[in-house]
């Protein structure tokens, strides 16, 4: 359980402390008082990512050097165990007060998952958004992807450099080919796998929620060569040349994608916007109910984001999220429902 959480310089908190005991909570408060940068700090303090930005220096204060997150989590009644985070002209990572010298250690401490008004651009934005999703999702589930995520990434942003400086060396390009093989291919195939067990709980929830669009799939759309790290590795040898003249690697789960279909048609082409919206919901509680297999006490996030719900679909929702550890929403006007009234409320 999350016991407490402090932010200096973090978005519009110069120095706050809100205590967090409670297996239901309420941020209350008008636009811009920064309900969803609490959610937010909490979520970084799970996943070491934000669902608002992949800029680290849009989260700190206007005007600081860089900002500070420290939450402590009851595991025992005896025993509290606190995360913080330093983030000035470089991160520093500490758990119970000891530095922390890799992401993956720090990282999943807790699992957490976001439900936020945006969820729906999963299924009509652009490739990147649901990469993230999706690399967030398994992040949560499996540590070797986290950490093959980061290696994939260091040695496709140096591979990269190389290219754009027009003196890239083929040998030292073909050096880093293999780095990006050996990661890429991890994470190619364990998004393929996790895709299908996505499909298959999101598909059982629109059975219920929504049946018209039970005739649910993902299809990952990705190059078959990245499947196997020898072929990977063959490929980026061959495709030196068209690189060096585009001036970046053109193949790898970097620029993969997968579809959203409903009765065999592309949502984010021909889906009405309820039915994107319910589409990216059981995503989400899907994605909910995966990880909570896994761990018991999963916290979950709301940002606003069951307003626009009909009835079915929001007691589907809160029925399925009271089986979190703990729950934290974020509102402008207390909803008239039960669930909320009897919550701790914090007004900001």
């Amino acid at each position: 359980m999350l016991k407490s959480l402090s932010l200096r310089n973090f978005r519009n908190f110069e120095s706050a402390d809100f205590e967090l005991e409670g297996s239901s909570t309420v941020f209350l408060g008008a636009n811009g008082r920064g309900k969803t940068s609490l959610l937010e700090a909490i979520y970084f303090l799970s996943t070491l990512r934000s669902f608002r930005t992949s800029k680290i220096r849009e989260m700190k204060r206007i005007g600081s050097r860089g900002f500070e997150l420290a939450l402590k989590m009851m595991r025992r009644e005896d025993w509290e165990r606190e995360l913080r985070i330093e983030d000035f002209s470089e991160r520093r990572l500490f758990l119970d007060g000891q530095p922390v010298r890799r992401a993956s250690e720090f990282a999943g401490r807790f699992q957490c998952v976001a439900f936020l008004p945006d969820d729906p651009v999963i299924v009509t934005g652009s490739p990147v958004l649901r990469r993230r999703f999706l690399d967030m999702f398994i992040c949560m589930l499996d540590g070797d992807y986290f950490r093959a995520l980061q290696k994939y990434a260091s040695a496709l942003k140096t591979r990269n450099s190389l290219l754009k400086s027009g003196r890239a060396d083929r040998s030292l390009l073909n050096v880093y080919g293999v780095l990006l093989a050996e990661a890429g291919s991890l994470i190619v195939n364990r998004r393929i796998q996790l895709l299908k067990v996505l499909e298959e709980k999101t598909v059982l929830l629109l059975q219920e929620i929504r049946p018209e669009l039970e005739d649910f799939q993902m299809i990952s759309r990705h190059s078959a060569e990245t499947l196997d790290r020898e072929r990977f590795q063959e490929k980026l040898e061959k495709t030196i040349d068209k690189e060096l003249e585009r001036c970046a690697t053109l193949t790898g789960p970097h620029v993969d994608d997968f579809d959203l279909l409903a009765n065999g048609k592309a949502l984010r082409f021909y889906g009405s916007r309820g039915q994107c919206r319910m589409v990216s919901l059981a995503l989400k509680l899907a994605e909910f109910e995966l990880i909570s297999e896994q761990s018991a006490k999963v916290v979950v996030l709301v940002d606003d984001a069951v307003a626009d719900l009909d009835l079915k679909a929001k007691e589907s929702f809160l029925l399925k999220t009271r089986k979190a550890g703990q729950v934290f929403y974020a509102f402008t006007d207390l909803p008239d429902d039960e669930v909320f009234r009897a919550s701790r409320i914090i007004s900001l």
